[in-house]
């Protein structure tokens, strides 16, 4: 029997017009891909749906007066999301958990990592680190 997680972590590659791919991207309003990115950054209990598992005849899901989704339960988290946070190292609490339960493997998106943005490199100086520590 599938379990929520099991549709949650379904996705195994990037879709055609992924936000986080590197070509092919669907276009974004300016600093949304950002604001998403923050987003999961600043709250690793939250998530990013993948785009074509929102809102549709076979995932259900709506949107409310305010403009926030509510979610089915039938939702994909979006791979390249979870492809960029393996990136930076900063799995959210859900990818942690399917991992710990066997339901998630980060080796299976392994090979769609070329296909998705890097995140921006932060150099902190050898000086940066004797002040602040």
């Amino acid at each position: 029997m599938k379990t929520i997680l099991d549709t949650f972590f379904a996705l195994r590659r990037p879709c055609a017009n992924c936000p986080f791919r590197k070509e092919g991207a669907i276009d974004l309003a300016p600093g949304r891909l950002e604001g998403i990115v923050t987003g999961l950054l600043m709250d690793d209990s939250s998530t990013f749906h993948c785009h074509k598992t929102v809102h549709n005849d076979r995932t259900g899901g709506e949107w409310d007066e305010e403009g926030s989704y509510r979610a089915s339960g039938r939702e994909s988290m979006c791979a390249g999301a979870i492809i960029y946070l393996e990136k930076l190292g900063r799995p959210t609490i859900a990818m942690r958990l399917a991992v710990m339960f066997g339901m998630y493997d980060p080796v299976t998106l392994a090979a769609s990592h070329v296909d998705v943005i890097d995140p921006p490199r932060v150099h902190i100086q050898q000086k940066d680190l004797k002040s602040c520590c």
